[in-house]
């Protein structure tokens, strides 16, 4: 995993969290937490989960419309179904045949999309790894400082998007950096357009199905 060499300070937040450090979601619709990790119990259903400090874990067969946290991973275990997930300094570990309605995003983190899995919408990450094992993702996988890669027969049907870094991005990455590396496995099927805005290595093996290739920066492998 390649992730750019500046290490972007977490948000401090000073308020004083009046309950237990750890949020255990029960039969309540929002659960929230300042200064400390929300859970939803297996086979439980809510609307929102959210953190400021701390982490977010969504157990096997729970249903969750919104999962976000600042800074924090979510962790989203096997059959569960969730509208969206959302962190800014934190990773996405999204694990086997999950149901993601709506977008997966990060800033800062990496995105781990498991076996059978489908995310609705966009997965995107500014800083950090995506890596599709055998899932589905509907819109388009976007990135700027990033690698991809899809594995194990993933299916992506937005195509991909590798956007140029700009100031905006939280002064991670630069374009004389190393540049971000595409791998496409043999079984993989990209169906929509390749968009490289920056220099890029771009993997394809043999066998595998993307779209138009565009960007006059791309060097194939």
């Amino acid at each position: 995993m390649k992730f750019a060499t500046l290490v972007v300070s977490a948000f401090v937040v000073f308020v004083v969290w009046a309950g237990s450090p750890v949020s255990l979601a029960g039969d309540g619709r929002d659960v929230s937490s300042v200064n400390g990790s929300v859970t939803a119990a297996p086979g439980e259903t809510y609307d929102t989960l959210s953190a400021v400090n701390g982490n977010v874990r969504i157990g096997s067969r729970a249903i969750v419309d919104s999962a976000k946290t600042v800074n924090g991973e979510i962790k989203v275990e096997s059959n569960a179904k969730v509208g969206e997930v959302k962190t800014v300094n934190g990773s996405l570990d999204i694990r086997d045949d999950v149901a993601i309605a709506r977008n997966a995003t990060t800033v800062n983190g990496g995105i781990d999309v498991g076996s059978r899995s489908n995310v609705g919408g966009d997965v995107t990450s500014v800083n950090g790894e995506i890596e599709i094992k055998g899932a589905e993702v509907g819109g388009q996988i976007i990135t700027s400082n990033g690698d991809i890669e899809l594995t194990d027969g993933a299916h992506v049907r937005g195509g991909i998007h590798i956007k140029k870094p700009n100031d905006s991005n939280w002064g991670w990455g630069k374009e004389g950096e190393d540049p971000p590396e595409v791998h496409i496995c043999s079984t993989c099927v990209v169906d929509g357009d390749l968009r490289f805005d920056r220099a890029v290595i771009l993997h394809v093996e043999n066998g595998a199905k993307i779209g138009k290739v565009i960007g006059d920066k791309v060097t194939r492998r």
